[in-house]
């Protein structure tokens, strides 16, 4: 991804605060936004279905100042050709602490890409 496409995205970053012990994402669920954390700390883990319920597994990773969550939909918005396919989450993420982020919305990446702004439609763009 080049410099200037950068740039436009980050005219879409809108400041996010999550509080103590809130759930950002759970496994299963589309992903809404992509997030940079700049402050605080999240957890994620990939949940174990043992009898038809899901259980946190013991293995988490800590997310923390200058991660990503959710960077999946960079990919998918480059490759995607209809928009209707929006990804789902593979792990849960809950805050450890208060956490402040900028969101980057799934719409606003749609816009992005289908008003030519990053990702144009023909090309073979790598993230």
């Amino acid at each position: 991804m080049n410099e200037e496409a950068l740039e436009r995205i980050c005219a879409y970053l809108k400041p996010k605060i999550f509080k103590e012990n809130e759930m950002v994402v759970e496994a299963g669920q589309p992903l809404n936004a992509m997030l940079i954390i700049i402050a605080g700390s999240m957890q994620a883990y990939q949940p174990i279905r043992a009898a038809g319920e899901a259980c946190p597994s013991t293995s988490f990773e800590t997310l923390k100042n200058g991660m990503f969550v959710g960077e999946q939909l960079l990919d998918w918005a480059a490759k995607t050709k209809t928009f209707y396919d929006q990804p789902v989450s593979f792990k849960t993420i809950r805050c450890t602490n208060k956490v402040e982020a900028f969101a980057l919305t799934a719409d606003d990446l749609t816009f992005l890409v289908l008003s030519g702004q990053i990702f144009p439609m023909n090309s073979k763009c790598k993230v």
